[in-house]
């Protein structure tokens, strides 16, 4: 039973007396009757009892695949959203609607420098590192339901709000940008939220890679959606309202869908429950909103991580962000050449991502922190050369499949550095992600501000391979420096929770009172 001190009612080695029918119904009451006040134990006991109705599954698969599935979609449509404008870019550069005159010269007021664009996309990291901070708070107390629902609605308004700013003024496109950016900021904490919550522990790395592939499946499924647009007669317009449209959808599905204890969804059997539940602490269990911060922060691991992800997700952000203009302007494909293979790398990349989560979580025959290392040295020791590669490339094919290359194998660090922030953080692994996102808002400004630095203009061949070339050495050092801290160990303030620092605050206090009696007398 969940207290450990109940006999099994199906266990054929148990000793006891045996009971008769009314106190075997009283007693199979009772225990029901102590797990629906969610008693708090050290740690949840892989038998949970059950009788046949319990035991019989509500979905034709478990529920938390449903649940991850749907997750994933909302996630993808959030990240599209903000990836429209990418391709768009160069389609609207094209739009002669666009043309006014400035004293007797035509200018195209849909045609943006290097700089301009460099504004709009880190208009994005700006609004996501401030709504990380909102989105944060809002996840550790609420949940993920409804922040991350009300996150969907605000990005699918201003993605359709983009077209009409857009023929305003470049100010006012950064704003709606900006806002775009802040709605996008609920992604990685609805992710740890989603782990934390409905993932089980050897579950891990699969949740992580199947939720964090989001980004390169939206990168996948953009390119030739807008590039469809754009060669259309609806034009590069009809891209950003079509998915401002299905975002609306997916994110009341989601509503419909997902609630945050998954002990309160009536479609999660009594033995998914204790798939979900095996081995994890009362501590994980039982979720009180708290979040030692200074802790966590301090943790060296979780610092360690934190570099990692700030370093490979910016180099990943930044290939298929501008793999658009870098295969339209330095190797010269046309806009249905460039919208193909500007997809390629994140279709490997999503693909692989998910295939890492699984193989990390399969491998019974490394350890935990072998498999960490590995991985991540995948991601990014080995895709520090491949990246270094790309502004080498004798070819224009080549060059393609460097970067394609380069975006794919990064994709390993579902098994690197997000399962060792996870496994380590426990509980807290909603905030550890989250703040994962402040280094992906870093990227968006990092990125453009690598490429506004090193290019003097988007055909610049030689500036871009000095973009790679520093993303290459970047790489290696986060690689190196993860190798000593890598672990699967719970750190030390998963421990900690809003009781025992109560308790802590109450005995310092009750230390300083005998402290000041003694110096009194």
């Amino acid at each position: 039973s969940a207290s450990g001190k109940q006999p099994s009612l199906e266990d054929p080695t148990d000793d006891s007396p045996t009971k008769s029918s009314d106190e075997a119904t009283k007693s199979m009451d009772s225990s029901e009757q102590l797990m629906g006040e969610e008693t708090r134990t050290d740690v949840i006991d892989e038998k949970v009892e059950m009788d046949d109705d319990d035991d019989a599954p509500r979905c034709c698969i478990p529920f938390r695949f449903i649940v991850i599935f749907v997750g994933l979609i909302c996630l993808v449509a959030l990240q599209a959203n903000i990836t429209v404008i990418n391709l768009a870019f160069v389609c609207m550069s094209e739009d002669t609607s666009g043309l006014y005159n400035n004293n007797g010269t035509l200018i195209n007021r849909f045609v943006y420098t290097p700089k301009e664009k460099g504004f709009i996309i880190s208009a994005v990291a700006v609004g996501t590192f401030i709504g990380a901070i909102v989105f944060n708070w809002l996840h550790a107390k609420f949940g993920a339901r409804w922040p991350f629902f009300s996150a969907g609605l605000v990005s699918a308004v201003s993605t359709v709000a983009i077209p009409i700013m857009a023929e305003q003024s470049i100010h006012m496109l950064v704003i709606v940008r900006f806002v775009q950016g802040f709605a996008f900021a609920a992604d990685f904490a609805a992710v740890g939220v989603i782990c934390v919550r409905w993932a089980p522990l050897k579950e891990t790395a699969t949740f992580i890679g199947i939720l964090m592939s989001f980004g390169a499946i939206a990168f996948t499924l953009t390119n030739p959606v807008v590039g469809a647009f754009c060669t259309s007669r609806w034009g590069w317009r009809a891209a950003f309202y079509a998915f401002g449209a299905v975002t609306t959808l997916l994110f009341m599905l989601f509503l419909v869908v997902y609630r945050d204890d998954p002990r309160k969804h009536k479609a999660v059997s009594r033995r998914e429950l204790a798939v979900i539940e095996k081995d994890k602490t009362a501590e994980h269990i039982h979720r009180d909103g708290f979040v030692p911060y200074k802790e966590i922060c301090t943790d060296r691991t979780v610092l360690v991580v934190w570099l990692n992800s700030m370093i490979e997700i910016n180099t990943a952000v930044l290939l298929l962000t501008y793999a658009p203009i870098y295969f339209s302007k330095v190797l010269g494909f046309s806009i249905t050449e460039t919208s193909y293979y500007a997809s390629l790398g994140a279709i490997f990349h999503a693909a692989i991502k998910m295939s890492v989560g699984f193989l990390s979580d399969s491998m019974g025959c490394f350890s935990e922190r072998a498999k960490l290392i590995f991985f991540n040295t995948i991601a990014a020791g080995v895709a520090a050369f491949t990246c270094a590669g790309i502004g080498f490339a004798p070819t224009r094919e080549t060059g393609v499949f460097m970067l394609t290359l380069t975006a794919s194998i990064m994709a390993a660090n579902a098994g690197g550095f997000f399962k060792c922030g996870a496994l380590v953080s426990r509980q807290y692994a909603h905030f550890v992600l989250a703040t994962m996102q402040m280094m992906k808002c870093a990227a968006h400004i990092i990125g453009p501000a690598m490429v506004t630095i090193l290019t003097s203009s988007d055909g610049d061949d030689k500036g871009w391979r000095n973009v790679f070339i520093l993303n290459c050495v970047l790489l290696l050092i986060a690689n190196f420096l993860f190798y000593p801290f890598a672990t699967d160990k719970p750190a030390e303030f998963t421990k900690i929770t809003k009781e025992s620092r109560r308790k802590e605050i109450e005995e310092e206090k009750r230390q300083k009172e005998e402290r000041n009696a003694v110096e009194m007398a």
